[in-house]
Formats: structure tokens, sequence, C-alpha cells
């Protein structure tokens, strides 16, 4: 039927509408939610205030018998709280009054007399699938742009409208603690088999789909049956205090396990789900306000909220006119090149991929299979060859082959022959400057660094090198090659190691010298993963191949000198064929059984002539591998800003938290050192350097922001 252009709008004065109101002839009113200033639209007081007035006038005209809540967006429903009000906050009783609020506002959709349907198209995300959950039924179109979730967890907040509550109140407490802790999003026939949703329908048709069903729900009201299994967990967890008990305990556990303790948000959903569990929905809604308020304020949320922004604005930044990429050559099909094949076609990307032979194409395309999951559309954009055979209309050639200046040389030599002079050429090199590996070509201004990390599907950073002849167009197409990659791309300017393998490395090298002195393997590991990052850094070197680590490290010691030398009784290591996990034998015993823990290989220490002190874990000894391992990357992280290698803090914070992990909750090196005081970070230092010598030799920059008083961030 032909909507009937009424339009309720109820705006204070001052207040630009944010959404509009068309009643139809046949009773359904249809709101739309439209910032026409933003590219989302997201949750604030004013579009709050807005609904809620929309709705009371549509709830009070009786020709309106149902609504349907929609976006104006083209591809994108609602995607939670606005941010940036988010980050005025200041006091938590602030956080918890907005939180009631906007937790009365959906209750009363919720409880209305008038039947309220979601219509959802594009990603409804934080309060927007919490406004879904709200309404009384919800149709989600198929698209693939179409994903629910409640990803709070990650900006160290916790859902604040009730949607945490409502998911466990419709899916049982075991997918409202996957939902809410992970932050994952859910698919939308995912969340249709869990009764989080109504009806999945075709994007053509889900406006109609969704004005159907409201007019149905005039007739008859949806009841939702808890499926057999929420009915079993209800009577074992909701209805039973002692199995209530063991199930949060276990939950608590393991939650702690995995975070440390240094993400609060996780333990106060447990909290809140506890109280729903235990005491209802009224009960859990107010305890989830207060907690809230609680985290919005938390040194935690504003670490995060801030990479958050810094994330936000990397993806804005223009790097010039970039060449078209929609055919991408990658020479080599070990676990990267394979690794960039899949993130490449994932994302829509023509791939030809090359080996040496037939085997190793073999090896590479099970890889890229098992990383899309069979997705056939994609793996259809794949072909191999052992030749150069099909590359001369590459857009793109990124060769990833092992760190050897010679042989990525000649490469490049070669395969500039074939391609077109337009083709921007790409090495994935964790440590040779690309202004020596393009010394050969015969266009130096075409080659450039593009620095994936391992796995590169679950990897998000990528860190594009720049050399002073690389052509500004070559950095453009790589960046923009990059975003639709799904990765977030740092330009980084050229030198061994680049940003993040040079800060790796002298971390790298002080567990080593941690460990020469007698700390055990085990020790240091636990030491760091408390402190923050995901993997010990002796863990790490066997993931990435102790070969390799040394390899790497010469490098860097050829540029850097002895402050990045390792200790000399690791050479012993190499001598004694120790690669680290891919040949089975570095720090740790790689062939266990499956949930066994983690065990030490004891031989290493008699390989390197090392005894490691006896006894407990004492407090002061995992304060002494957090000072020393944190501050040689730090101070590191601050020469690269200093020499150029950088452009500014927030890249260097983002590609040291999402290049080589390091903790989210600190911010990055340069957020560290504000939070902490440069003043303090150089006393530090200072106090390593007279302990330790030369390679804690406070970073001149270091030296003059704690003269001067200054901090990285305003």
């Amino acid at each position: 039927m032909t909507a009937q252009p009424s339009i309720v709008e109820r705006t204070g004065p001052g207040e630009r509408p944010l959404l509009r109101t068309e009643k139809r002839a046949d009773g359904v009113a249809v709101v739309t939610l439209d910032d026409a200033n933003a590219m989302h639209n997201t949750f604030t007081p004013e579009l709050g205030h807005q609904l809620t007035a929309a709705l009371d006038a549509l709830e009070n005209d009786a020709a309106v018998v149902a609504v349907v809540i929609r976006s104006g967006k083209k591809d994108s429903f609602f995607v939670g709280a606005n941010i940036d009000f988010v980050r005025t906050i200041r006091f938590a009783k602030d956080a918890e009054d907005a939180s009631l609020e906007v937790g009365r506002r959906f209750a009363r959709m919720t409880n209305g007399a008038k039947p309220v349907v979601a219509c959802v198209h594009g990603p409804a995300l934080g309060g927007g699938f919490e406004l879904a959950l709200a309404c009384t039924a919800t149709v989600a179109s198929d698209d693939p742009k179409t994903v629910l979730g409640l990803p709070e967890v990650k900006l160290g907040l916790m859902p604040a409208a009730n949607g945490l509550i409502r998911v466990a109140e419709r899916a049982g407490l075991r997918v409202a603690l996957d939902v809410g802790l992970t932050g994952r999003n859910l698919r939308p026939r995912r969340a249709l088999a869990l009764g989080l949703v109504d009806e999945v329908v075709a994007p053509s048709i889900v406006l109609e789909a969704s004005v159907a069903l409201a007019k149905r729900l005039t007739k008859k009201r949806v009841v939702r049956m808890r499926s057999p299994r929420v009915r079993a967990e209800a009577l074992l967890f909701e209805k039973n205090p002692i199995g209530r008990a063991v199930f949060f305990r276990r939950a608590r556990a393991a939650a702690l396990a995995k975070t440390r303790g240094h993400y609060p948000a996780v333990m106060r959903m447990l909290d809140v789900l506890e109280k729903y569990a235990a005491s209802g929905f009224a009960a859990a809604a107010k305890e989830e306000s207060r907690l809230f308020g609680e985290l919005v304020v938390s040194e935690t949320a504003h670490r995060l909220i801030d990479l958050f922004f810094a994330q936000t604005a990397i993806k804005k930044d223009t790097h010039g006119d970039a060449h078209p990429v929609e055919r991408i050559a990658v020479l080599g099909a070990g676990l990267m090149g394979a690794g960039i094949a899949a993130v490449s076609v994932k994302n829509g990307i023509a791939v030809r991929m090359k080996d040496k032979d037939d085997a190793a194409l073999g090896r590479g395309l099970a890889y890229v299979h098992g990383a899309l999951r069979g997705d056939a559309r994609a793996l259809a954009l794949l072909s191999t060859t052992t030749d150069y055979s099909g590359m001369r209309h590459a857009d793109l050639v990124v060769e990833a082959v092992f760190e050897d200046l010679d042989l990525k040389r000649r490469i490049v030599r070669d395969i500039e022959k074939i391609v077109k002079p337009t083709c921007v050429i790409a090495s994935n090199t964790s440590s040779l400057p690309i202004a020596r590996i393009a010394e050969a070509a015969a266009r130096p201004e075409m080659v450039v660094g593009m620095h994936y990390f391992s796995p590169v599907p679950k990897m998000p950073l990528l860190e594009v090198v720049r050399a002073k002849a690389t052509d500004p167009r070559a950095v453009a197409t790589a960046v923009a090659a990059g975003r639709r990659q799904g990765k977030t791309v740092i330009v980084v300017n050229d030198g061994a190691g680049f940003y993040t393998t040079r800060i790796l490395a002298p971390y790298l090298n002080e567990a080593a010298h941690l460990l020469s002195e007698g700390l055990p393997v085990d020790a240091i590991d636990h030491a760091m993963v408390e402190w923050g990052f995901p993997v010990g850094p002796l863990q790490l070197l066997d993931e990435v191949g102790i070969d390799v680590a040394a390899h790497v490290n010469g490098i860097m010691q050829g540029a850097f000198g002895e402050r990045m030398r390792a200790p000399a009784a690791f050479a012993k290591l190499e001598a004694d064929h120790r690669s680290g996990k891919k040949n089975g034998r570095g720090f740790y015993l790689h062939a266990r059984t499956k949930g066994a823990a983690r065990r030490v290989d004891e031989t290493v220490y008699g390989v390197l002539a090392v005894k490691p002190r006896a006894g407990a874990r004492a407090k002061y000894q995992d304060e002494e591998i957090h000072l020393r391992a944190s501050l040689v990357l730090v101070n590191e992280a601050l020469r690269c800003l200093d020499e150029g290698i950088l452009a500014s803090p927030r890249d260097g914070d983002i590609g040291a938290v999402f290049g080589i992990g390091f903790p989210a909750f600190r911010g990055g090196p340069f957020r560290y050192v504000d939070v902490l005081g440069p003043t303090e970070v150089l006393r530090r230092t200072r106090s390593l350097e007279q302990r330790l010598g030369a390679r804690f030799e406070p970073a001149s920059l270091l030296v003059e922001m704690a003269r001067r008083g200054k901090r990285f961030y305003a």
C-alpha cells in the first residue's frame, strides 16, 4: 500500500530531527531512524527523547494499530551507543542514570499495548541489538551485511539497556555468556535458531515482511517458547541454587584465566547474569546500570575507547590516489602467502598464487580452503601456478618468501619484467629495509613493503612500509588493498625492522637475557601473560621459529648495534637444531595430548648451560620481568617516533596493540608512558641502565619529554 506522508516529529528547542514517522493506510506506522549527519545511527539522549515521543504519540493514535522501526541508512540498522557521548561522561552516577533511562525507554516498547517490530537490515550492534530485543518481534534480512551482537566488552564496557538479560531470557545463560563475554557477532539465521529474531527474509522484502508480521501481531501476540535446552538450563541454573553456584563459579574461573583480571567488564557481566538467575529481570537490570556506570569511568574503558577512536581515525587517513586493485599475484604459498591469498579472495580480489611445485601449492590451497571454511564463492577467485603465467595483468604483487635479501631482489627483478608499469610490487618482509630490496629494481618507485602478521586471517594489522624512493601512489595502492582485505593499516617509513619488528626484537632479547640469568622459561612467560600479553615471549619464539628469530635478530644487530644483541648462549639453540614448534624442538614440548598443559622442555636449560632458579615464583621476580621486558620495548618505540619511522604516537599504539599483542587495556606504548608519566618512565629506565647496561639507555625523546613535562596525547 502507498504510505501516507503524515509525519510525527517531536523535537525540543534546537534539536534536529533524527527520525521520521510515516503512517500507512493499513494502520501500521513506520518509524525510520536516520541521523543525517552520521554514517550510522547511534543512540544519544536526543534520539532517545525523539523515539520515545514518537512512540508515545503513536500509542495514543487510534488510527495506528502497530509500529515498525527501521533505519534510513542503506546498509546499516543501528550500531549502539554514541561513543563520543559515552566519552564525555565523567561520573559513574551519570552513566548509571543514562543506562536506567535507556532501559526504561526500551521497556515501554516491550510493554506497550501496540506491537512494535524491528526491521533489521545491516549491523544491529550493541544498543541496536538491544533495541531489537526490546521490540515485540524482529525481522532480519539475510544479507551478509546483517549481523547482530553485543560488542561492548571490546570497549571495556557492558550492555546497558538490558539486552544481555533479554538474551538470557530467550536463549539461556550459556548463550548470553558467549554473546556478551566474547562480543562475537551473530548471523541472522543463527540468531533465528536461538530465538533472538523471529523471521529472516531476503533484503528486498524485509520491510514488507516486518509490516505483515506487525499486522499479524495485532491479532495474536508473539508467544516464545523456550527450547528444551533452555528450559533444562533454567531448571539447573535459575531454579537450583546449588547448580547456579557451580555454573557461575566455573564461568568466573574460566573468565579469570582468560582475562587475568585485566578486563573488569567480563566479571561485571557475570555479576548481572547471576543476579538475573537468582533474582529475576528487574533486579538484574538495576544491577546492570550500577555496574555500567562503574565501567564507563574505569581506566580500562578509557584506554580501549582511545584505541577505538584511533582505529576509526586511521581508517580515514588519506595517502593520495591509489591504483585500483582487482587482481593480486602472491609469490609463495606458505603460511604467509596462503594467508594473504585467503584474506584477498574473501574480500572479492582475484588471486594468482605461485610456488615452486604442486606439492607446495597443494599445502597452500588446503590452508586457504580451511581459512575460508570452504566458501566456494571466494575460492573461485583463486588460481595457482608454478611459474609466472597469468600475472601479466596483476595490479599488485606480494612476495612472501624467506627473509633472504638476494632472493627477494631476484624476485622483484623477475616479476617487474612481466607485470605492467603501474603494478605495485610489495615485499612481505618483517625486517629487511625496502630500499635495499628495491636497489636492483628497474622501477624502485613501485616497490613498497607490506608486512602482514601471522596468522594472516586472524591478525588485524598491516604495516605498509614506504622507502624514500617509493611513489606516493604505490603507498596509497598498498593501503587501499590492505583496507579492502579487512586490515587496520599503519604506514611507516623504511628502516631495519620498520616499527613492529624493531620494538619486538629487544622485548624477545630481554626474555632471553632473563632466561640466561636463571629465570625459568615458564616464569618469564607467565609473568608477561599476567602483564597482559596474549602469549609469553619464549612461547612466541617457539611459534615464530627460533631460527627465524635468530636470522632477524642478526639483521637488527647489524643495523642498531649492541643494544639488539641476544645473549651469546642463544647461539647454542641453533647448534642444537632447535627451531621451535615447526620441528618440535624449542623451549616447550610440542608433542602433547589435546587439552594437556603446556610443559617446558627441561633439556633446554642444559643446552644453554643455565640452572633455573628453584622455588616458588616470587612477586619481586614477576615485577623484575614486567619492568625489564616492557620498558625495553617502550624505549625502542620512542626511538622509532623520534627517528621518523612512525608518523605519530597514535600509529605506534595501534601497531603495538594489533601487531604484536601489546596489552590493549594499557593503550599502547605511548599511552602507557602518558599514564605512568614520562618522568617516572625515565626514572625506571635510568635505574635499569645503571644495573644492566647500555641496552636500557633512555631514548632521547623520553629524556626531552620528562624535562619539558610533556605528554604524547592532550
